[in-house]
């Protein structure tokens, strides 16, 4: 008989993956997650409509030491904070991951893109970040990097990919694209129910 229970601890190369692609964005996530003592757990489920790349949860040790009991007698699908996914041998940080960190001080500056009152409406609508929208900006900013969108009152509103460096940022028309929205908090009220 088949486990129906693919809720478990990550493995080696799981976690090699993980730590590759959030070095990426900030290395202080991972010293924050050995520090405060949470572990890291996957859900690589077959049956799961939404997705069909392994979903990772981020438990605090504390409530991971119940989940361990509970793992043994009943089928887990979610514990903790859903912290992203894994898609062909790269993770993705999650909308909830990271606004977890960034309330915790662990988001570099670099990383933080802060729009202004157009553009926080425009990016809950599912737009890109253009130069008109934005309030703040990093003099560190390089191209590709993935950016944690707050508004003027710093709360998180999306994750964006840069599409430029700084030194170009300064050059733009304000019209010219800064970002494309990877995520957003307007996207759970867009999509299907």
């Amino acid at each position: 008989m088949r486990d129906l229970n693919n809720f478990r601890p990550i493995n080696e190369i799981e976690k090699s993956i993980i730590n590759t692609s959030l070095q990426k964005f900030s290395v202080e996530i991972l010293s924050y997650i050995k520090q405060e003592k949470y572990r890291i757990y996957i859900l690589d489920n077959d049956e799961n409509k939404n997705t069909s790349f392994p979903l990772i949860f981020l438990v605090s040790y504390k409530n991971s030491i119940i989940l361990e009991e509970n793992l043994k007698s009943e089928r887990v699908s979610s514990a903790g904070i859903y912290f992203g996914f894994i898609k062909k041998g790269e993770f993705y940080l999650s909308l909830e991951g990271a606004e977890f960190f960034f309330k915790n001080n662990r988001i570099q500056d670099r990383n933080i893109l802060r729009l202004n009152n157009k553009g926080e409406k425009a990016v809950l609508y599912g737009n890109p970040v253009v130069k008109s929208m934005v309030a703040g900006i990093s003099s560190d900013l390089k191209k590709n990097i993935v950016m944690l969108v707050v508004n003027e009152l710093r709360e998180v509103l999306a994750l964006a990919r840069s599409e430029i460096d700084f030194s170009k940022y300064k050059l733009l028309k304000q019209g010219d694209l800064v970002a494309i929205n990877l995520t957003d908090k307007g996207f759970y009220l867009r999509r299907k129910q």
